[in-house]
């Protein structure tokens, strides 16, 4: 090495004197050492630990206090075995206990830990290397409620933990470990001692109460609730009856129900439902797949057919057998043109429709007339029926039609009329075109659709149903374009007269627009007709509105795509989209509120060259 080290400076000594050449490199001697370091081989450096410590195990073993004979607070003493992963000269913080427990002494062999109180733990801070062995005692606050005692506290992630506890009795206990994959309880000097083995982390939570005898305990109570919400319509009694069951004492899995015997059950439904059946007497029981405990609720369907010409009906009341005590809220709720009334009501009380309970005014969006409590077994209530004649409504409007009309040289008319529906159930809207037209395209929401022809000669085209948006049905526009034949003029001269569509719905705005060609004359005097002849074309708000919110014709385009696709508006050959020519002058006529009435326009012309 001493050779290596001489012949290492003479070497540089030399290097220092002579001449650079192209193939040598110059180097400083701190920066060669370096390299020179760095090349040498050294043995792997051992990986860091990945983990500062490790709690191998937590033994928690202690006692519960009595004073005056009720049980104040439990003293643990918990053994945690510790393992220190870092280098020697390091520092480590292990949580031990949360801060809602009473610490009284933590010791390593026999002497005080440091143990400080670092977010919201009892904190152990060491450097001792290796593994040792912790031992903290503590107490834990211990609290009775609703004739149960015992306390809780988040536990700190260890390997294994275990528990030991004795509480003083002298009576036989039931204890509950949360969470416990092994648990035991023996008797030990007038001590009742559980022990358990929990999961590596969660919270240390135990329950005991007194152990009820099987002699003193006693057989189920159940005290019962029964909410009915009776609908009454043309020909039909329907119930949607709600059960609600508290069940002290002892499980039950089955249920027995009373229905009356002319209601038919359409369904049964409820936590743990195994199977039902009915008797020709009315009796429903209900078999459940464990014994409900507590609180249990079931939910029946009832139906039953009312006469042609029924004026009379009971509500239908459910009653469950075999129970402590009973008692139920009545809702009832026309479906139809009917008035209610209540007859002589026996063994129940009117209220007041808002206090029912929520079972049932939170289950319907149609109004409740009538609300009745009852308790016991013996109510009684009949209804009155009238029923009353249905008048007809407006199902199908046109918010707007607007027309262009296209006059040429020769006569001819070419006219594209828009209409802007609105349609609650009707399937077709029935138009007459004039005598003589001949139908070139239909579209509805955009969409082209092939009408049918009715048997008196009126084109039925199909309609689609308008979609709710914002509590109002949203418009969609149905359009149609046919021409029509003429006369042509005489010497420049001549008369136009023209009718629309007669539609079977009323229209709150009708324009229209007819092109002249531009070097005809129209005496204001020769004009007549249905419209009116205006300047521009008003467009009412209303009517504009329902054109302009576009958004609100998406559903309906949707639901018109849908029922393209079905074929259940026609099928058949995509009509051409018909541009209209329109080139010249033009007259604008409009009208409000078009009902049954024919919509024309006439006028006398002059000038107009061929």
């Amino acid at each position: 090495m001493k050779r290596l080290s001489l012949l290492l400076l003479w070497s540089l000594a030399t290097a220092a004197h002579a001449e650079p050449t192209t193939d040598q490199v110059t180097l400083p001697l701190d920066e060669f050492l370096r390299l020179y370091e760095q090349g040498k081989v050294r043995p792997d450096r051992p990986a860091d630990a990945p983990r500062e410590f490790a709690l191998a195990s937590a033994a928690y073993d202690g006692e519960v206090v009595l004073e005056d004979g009720e049980p104040v607070s439990a003293v643990l003493s918990a053994r945690f075995k510790v393992e220190n992963l870092r280098k020697p000269g390091f520092w480590v913080r292990v949580p031990l206990l949360p801060a809602e427990v009473a610490v009284q002494s933590a010791t390593i062999g026999g002497k005080d830990a440091p143990v400080v109180l670092e977010n919201g733990w009892y904190t152990l801070v060491t450097d001792q290397q290796g593994a040792f062995e912790v031992t903290v005692r503590f107490a834990a606050a211990v609290a009775t409620s609703e004739g149960s005692t015992g306390f809780s506290f988040q536990l700190a992630p260890s390997g294994a933990t275990t528990l030991q506890l004795a509480v003083p009795a002298t009576d036989a206990l039931d204890f509950s470990v949360a969470n416990a994959r092994l648990q035991s309880d023996r008797t030990v000097g007038g001590r009742r001692v559980v022990t358990a083995t929990l999961p590596a982390t969660g919270a240390l939570s135990v329950q005991w109460q007194r152990e009820v005898a099987e002699t003193e305990k006693q057989a189920s109570r159940v005290y019962s609730e029964i909410h009915s919400l009776v609908g009454v319509g043309d020909g039909l009694l329907t119930a949607h009856v709600t059960v609600q069951d508290t069940i002290l004492f002892a499980g039950i899995d089955t249920l027995k129900l009373q229905v009356p015997k002319d209601m038919t059950v359409l369904g049964v439904a409820g936590p743990g439902l195994r199977d039902w059946s009915a008797d020709d007497a009315g009796l429903l029981t209900v078999l459940l797949n464990y014994a409900a405990e507590g609180s249990y609720t079931l939910v029946l369907d009832l139906e039953r057919v009312l006469p042609p010409g029924s004026d009379a009906t009971d509500v239908p009341l459910v009653r469950q057998v075999g129970v402590e005590r009973s008692k139920g809220f009545v809702g009832v709720q026309s479906l139809g043109n009917l008035e209610l009334r209540p007859g002589t009501v026996q063994g129940a009380a009117p209220v007041d429709v808002r206090t029912l309970p929520a079972t049932l005014v939170g289950i319907t969006g149609t109004p409740i007339l009538l609300g009745f409590k009852y308790l016991g077994d013996g109510a009684a209530i009949p209804l009155t029926v009238d029923e009353h004649e249905d008048v007809d409504v407006l199902v199908t409007l046109l918010d707007q039609a607007e027309a262009q009309t296209a006059f040429t040289r020769d006569g001819r008319r070419l006219t594209s009329v828009r209409y802007q529906v609105r349609n609650n159930r009707r399937q077709y809207l029935r138009l007459a075109l004039p005598d003589g037209a001949e139908l070139w395209s239909a579209s509805v929401a955009g969409r082209a659709v092939t009408p049918a022809r009715a048997a008196e000669g009126e084109l039925l085209v199909p309609l689609v149903r308008s979609q709710g948006v914002g509590g109002e049905l949203a418009a969609f526009e149905v359009r149609v374009v046919y021409v029509e034949g003429g006369t042509p003029p005489e010497n420049g001269r001549g008369r136009f007269e023209a009718s629309l569509p007669l539609a079977d719905a009323p229209s709150t705005w009708v324009g229209w627009t007819v092109m002249v060609p531009s070097d005809a004359k129209v005496p204001k005097k020769t004009r007549d007709g249905t419209l009116r002849r205006v300047s521009w074309l008003s467009r009412p708000a209303a009517a504009a509105q329902v054109y302009s919110y576009d958004e609100m014709n998406a559903p309906v385009q949707q639901a018109a795509a849908s029922t393209l696709a079905s074929g259940a508006l026609g099928e058949g050959a995509a009509p051409v989209e018909v541009t209209l020519p329109l080139d010249g002058q033009p007259l604008y006529f409009e009208k409000l509120l078009a009902l049954d009435e024919r919509l024309w326009v006439g006028f006398d012309y002059k000038g107009l060259k061929r």
